[in-house]
């Protein structure tokens, strides 16, 4: 009886250790990542392993939910950036919430181009000079925009994101069309300028390079194409252009 006794108070004494410890565990239990991580990087979100029956909740941008203590995303877009929160509960400890911000850099680089300053050049028009290169908010589409003006003018639109901060230094893409609605990624612009009558906007997918000389706003882009219409023909042109705050 005496041997059945210490058995049964052995087990309850191990049972309630490994209870305890795996609430202790999950307690202790962090959120964590490699941030900052660069657009295109493997970002790895995680947690501890507490052991024992438990549940693990994540919640994050763009979407972002789990129930694995370790998570990779391949490849990391502005879109993943921002808060991500975890909870690790058991029926019998108290739920565990803790969250980890992630920090997603612009890609940085420089135009293959060499173009002067406060100009634009073409394969099949006219180059351009401005006199004038403004940063302002455009009343037409409401965007922050980088206007140069001259004989002709040149537009580049920027992300809805860009209305309350300044744009950062990196690698920006293009949008065909002077919207950028529901679109998580906020390294976009719209280019267009019109030329002899003829409205040209920037294709897809293309590559601008934004940064700052002495505070000033600068976008540079090299063999940038752009197709335009007179509302009779259809254009193309491939452009090159170093525009810089003034």
């Amino acid at each position: 009886m005496r041997s059945s006794v210490l058995i049964a108070t052995a087990i309850t004494l191990f049972s309630c250790t490994k209870q305890t410890n795996n609430c202790q565990n999950i307690q202790n239990a962090r959120a964590s990542s490699n941030g900052p991580v660069t657009i295109g990087d493997s970002l790895r979100i995680y947690t501890q392993e507490v052991g024992g029956y438990r549940v693990y909740s994540w919640t994050g941008p763009n979407y972002f939910t789990s129930q694995e203590p370790f998570n990779v995303i391949p490849y990391a877009e502005l879109k993943n950036e921002g808060w991500y929160y975890v909870s690790i509960s058991n029926s019998d400890c108290n739920t565990k919430v803790d969250s980890v911000f992630v920090d997603v850099k612009l890609k940085q680089g420089t135009p293959s181009c060499n173009i002067a300053a406060n100009t634009s050049s073409f394969n099949n028009l006219p180059n351009n000079s401005y006199s004038s290169i403004q940063k302002l908010y455009d009343p037409t589409y409401s965007f922050l925009s980088l206007r140069a003006s001259g004989t002709v003018s040149m537009y580049v639109f920027f992300h809805d994101y860009w209305k309350t901060h300044e744009p950062e230094d990196g690698i920006y893409e293009t949008t065909n069309i002077p919207s950028f609605s529901g679109e998580p990624n906020y390294n976009k612009v719209f280019i267009n300028t019109t030329i002899s009558s003829i409205y040209f906007s920037s294709h897809e997918y293309q590559t601008v390079y934004v940064s700052h000389v002495s505070g000033k706003l600068q976008v540079r882009f090299c063999n940038l194409t752009m197709s335009g219409t007179n509302g009779a023909s259809s254009f193309t042109t491939i452009a090159s252009s170093n525009l810089i705050q003034q």
